[in-house]
C-alpha cells in the first residue's frame, strides 16, 4: 500500500503552515472516473500507445463533465478532476496531478478548514473505491479512489478532531 504523504512532503511541503501535521492523502478521480479511463483506455488502445494515452484523457474529461455538482453548497466548491486529497490536522488540502498515471501533487488547488468535513465514507468496488465525502452543510460528493490506497487511514483523518 501506498503512502501519498510521501509525494506530498516531496513536491508540496511548503503549503503546509508551521507545526502543521499531513494525516492522510488519497489519488482520486471523478466518480466513474476510473470505468470510463478502463472503457476509453481500453478502446483507444487498439491504436497502440498514443491512441490509449489520448482515449485516457477522453474518459478522464468525460468523467469530469459528468461530476461537476451545481448550487453553492460545499461540494459543489470541491474541485473535480484528477486530485491528490490530503488531510493534515487543521485542513483539506487539494492538490491536482497532471495525468492519471502520475501520483506527483503538481499544484493546490484548493484547501479548506478540516471541520467543513464532516466524515468520509467508502464503499469496495471492483479495482477501486466509491469514497464520499460529507460536508457539514449536509452536501455529499462521490469520488473514485484506488482500491489499493491506505482509505481507513484516510477515514481515520477526517473523523479526527481538528487540532488548534
Amino acid at each position: 500500500m501506498a503512502n501519498r504523504n510521501k509525494q506530498v512532503l516531496k513536491h508540496q511541503a511548503q503549503v503546509l503552515e508551521e507545526g502543521e501535521q499531513l494525516l492522510a492523502t488519497l489519488l482520486t478521480l471523478p466518480h466513474g472516473g476510473v470505468k470510463q479511463v478502463g472503457i476509453a483506455g481500453g478502446v483507444a488502445g487498439q491504436l497502440g500507445a498514443a491512441g490509449a494515452s489520448a482515449g485516457i484523457q477522453a474518459g478522464v474529461a468525460r468523467a469530469i463533465d459528468k461530476a461537476q455538482v451545481d448550487g453553492d453548497s460545499m461540494a459543489a466548491r470541491f474541485p473535480v478532476g484528477l486530485l491528490l486529497i490530503s488531510v493534515t490536522d487543521q485542513r483539506v488540502l487539494v492538490f491536482e496531478r497532471p495525468s492519471v498515471q502520475s501520483v506527483k501533487p503538481e499544484r493546490l488547488v484548493a484547501e479548506f478548514p478540516k471541520d467543513w468535513l464532516a466524515r468520509s465514507s467508502s464503499t469496495k468496488a471492483f479495482l477501486k473505491s466509491n469514497l464520499t465525502l460529507e460536508f457539514n452543510d449536509g452536501s455529499t460528493l462521490q469520488l473514485d479512489s484506488g482500491a489499493f490506497q491506505g482509505i481507513g487511514r484516510f477515514h481515520d483523518a477526517v473523523a479526527r478532531p481538528p487540532d488548534g
